[in-house]
């Protein structure tokens, strides 16, 4: 009897930490966009990785036709730089829970 309540409790844990796991996957994407040294700006939001990388995508697009370089890690990195003259600017795809700017400071 007490192997089937340790299986059991097994089981249950297990369950538990796959449903963790799943529910970090799914969290919300943004892209940034970096178009200075210090300076990040939300572009767009979206509720899937993919929805995400479709962005990115279509900004190589944009940039291109407007006459940008392109380069980058994407979508590996999920990160463009984009070079026109002496103008970088970079777009970023995180999760909602990264943040490019840094830890919000508790203030003292």
């Amino acid at each position: 009897m007490m192997r089937a309540g340790r299986r059991a409790s097994l089981l249950i844990v297990f369950c538990l930490l796959a449903s963790a796991a799943t529910a970090s996957a799914e969290c919300a994407w943004v892209v940034w966009f970096n178009p200075a040294a210090d300076a990040y700006l939300i572009d767009s939001a979206h509720s899937t990785i993919k929805e995400c990388d479709k962005a990115l995508s279509e900004f190589v697009s944009v940039l291109k036709k407007d006459g940008y370089k392109v380069s980058g890690g994407f979508p590996e990195a999920r990160v463009l730089l984009a070079v026109k003259g002496s103008e970088k600017i970079r777009y970023l795809c995180l999760p909602d829970t990264v943040d490019p700017r840094g830890p919000k400071g508790g203030g003292r």
